[in-house]
């Protein structure tokens, strides 16, 4: 039916997580807590984004976005999911791990920004970066976007 595909296809996978590790439910709740409060308390530490996001409350949500979550897992899955390896991995020698999302990379100034170009151009991030955010990457905007959607300001607006 179609063309073969020639391709490793060893090489073009890389396996992130596997669901018949030999932890429980519960172990990994619980490494996932412990990956949130190690993202929590980077944060505080990290003087960027403790100007961005100057509340602990709002260091504790940026934490429990997926951003902290998947990297966490893929940590566990490295380690052999050897809990004790791969929480030290968590937090080496220099301090601890700082996972960042396109939301953290925004100042509050440039999602008003791009608020207001979506108003006036919609989904066209082509002129919205054009005419509102040229320092921006057109996949920063996308990615800031689809984010965008899932917070309360975006609920609001649709209202």
């Amino acid at each position: 039916p179609g063309e073969s595909d020639n391709r490793n296809q060893q090489k073009m996978e890389m396996k992130v997580w596997d669901p018949d590790n030999p932890l429980t439910d519960r172990q990994i709740d619980q490494f996932l807590v412990v990956a949130r409060a190690v993202g929590t308390f980077a944060r505080a530490l990290d003087c960027s984004s403790s100007i961005r996001q100057p509340s602990l409350h709002m260091s504790a949500a940026a934490a429990s976005r997926d951003i902290t979550l998947f990297p966490a897992m893929a940590t566990l899955q490295r380690n052999g999911y050897d809990l004790a390896r791969a929480m030290a991995t968590l937090v080496p020698q220099g301090g601890p791990v700082l996972c960042r999302d396109e939301m953290e990379e925004w100042s509050a100034s440039e999602a008003m920004l791009f608020e207001e170009a979506l108003e006036k151009y919609g989904k066209d991030f082509n002129d919205i970066r054009q005419d509102f955010l040229p320092w921006k990457s057109l996949a920063s905007i996308v990615q800031f976007y689809y984010m965008w959607k899932t917070t309360d300001r975006y609920i609001q607006q649709v209202r």
